[in-house]
């Protein structure tokens, strides 16, 4: 994993010193099901990692301005702590209403040191508009659901990157219907997903959509 997404010794570190933060305090928090803490790497850390070449290909098209992601109803801190830890220059928010998982947050970014993490304890509505480049949510709506609490977050051009199950996408010559229809203002920029075993057998999609604002 790490020479596939380019990740240094230090930050592996810090993402295992991450895993054992969430096994240790999510029984008293309400992290992640018992069943998940056996599989967190696989299950939660590597599929928040998946959004990393989406981002370097937003860092690429050429941000003047540091980027700022804002990762809506993070829990357990997923997918903004893997990603504040794998890209230290980008400035990364963790919304969640929760306070006591808020205080989790908080206790994890000062244990792992991360000065690129912030963590504001309020509901993803409360945020202020244009605030961000890039918005992230893992499983926590339907993705145009979604849209619509991301789309006024996002500054123009920003990106909206869903981590869902999904179901079969319709054919490339039906997207600009489906964006029209469940993204109004916004078009789709990639989409990919993967299989995973599933909780009682057989396997689930899991993916990522990226939904760019006109």
């Amino acid at each position: 994993m790490a020479a596939r997404l380019a990740l240094t010794a230090a930050q592996i570190e810090r993402l295992d010193a991450y895993a054992a933060l969430v096994r240790r305090w999510s029984k008293a928090v309400g992290l992640v099901s018992r069943r998940d803490l056996a599989r967190f790497g696989p299950r939660h850390l590597h599929n928040s990692l998946a959004a990393l070449p989406a981002i370097r290909k937003i860092q690429q098209a050429g941000a003047k301005e540091r980027l700022r992601l804002v990762d809506l109803g993070s829990g357990a801190g997923l997918p903004g702590i893997p990603l504040a830890v794998a890209l230290p220059e980008v400035s990364v928010t963790l919304v969640e209403r929760s306070a006591r998982k808020a205080r989790f947050l908080n206790r994890a970014r000062r244990q792992l040191n991360l000065a690129n993490l912030q963590v504001q304890c309020k509901d993803a509505a409360d945020m202020p508009a244009n605030c961000c480049h890039i918005v992230t949510a893992r499983a926590l709506m339907p993705p145009p659901a979604l849209w619509q609490c991301a789309r006024p977050l996002l500054k123009p051009h920003g990106c909206m990157l869903a981590f869902d199950r999904i179901e079969p996408w319709p054919p490339a010559s039906a997207e600009a219907d489906l964006a029209a229809e469940d993204f109004p203002g916004g078009s789709i920029m990639a989409r990919h997903w993967e299989r995973m075993d599933a909780d009682a057998g057989g396997f689930q999609a899991t993916g990522l959509l990226v939904i760019k604002k006109q």
